[in-house]
């Protein structure tokens, strides 16, 4: 009982805190993997592959995990792809060119985020770009 009201108090402090405090623990959580950052709900990375290059392999995850491709599209400069998972949530791909075999990849699933499928599909597309 004393736990539960102790997570209840942490939460509701949490809640109140300012945009600036969320900001840096949201940003230290984020950081603990190399490279890759979960803010507001979009997963964030670089890849070193160029555009084309990762929605290929976006493609590619998104048959492995089952999930229905609805487009998908790639420039030399940046790309699009969108699916649904298995219970609809929307999943949102976005690449964008840093430089000739960089690119910056944001992932969000659902409206809001789920920062574990994100992580599931980061893994999958740098996986097939590997392995490509």
């Amino acid at each position: 009982m004393r736990n539960g009201v102790i997570a209840v108090l942490i939460s509701m402090l949490m809640l109140q805190m300012t945009g600036c405090a969320a900001l840096l623990i949201g940003g230290a959580a984020g950081a603990t993997a190399a490279g890759l950052m979960y803010h507001e709900g979009e997963l964030r990375a670089d890849l070193e592959a160029p555009p084309p290059t990762v929605i290929k392999a976006t493609e590619r995850a998104f048959r492995d995990l089952i999930w229905t491709k609805e487009s998908a599209q790639a420039s030399a400069t940046d790309g699009q792809a969108t699916a649904r998972t298995a219970t609809g949530k929307e999943v949102s791909v976005t690449v964008t060119r840093k430089t000739e075999n960089t690119s910056e990849i944001g992932i969000r699933v659902g409206t809001f985020g789920d920062e574990n499928l994100s992580r599931l599909l980061y893994d999958k597309i740098k996986f097939f770009i590997q392995h490509s």
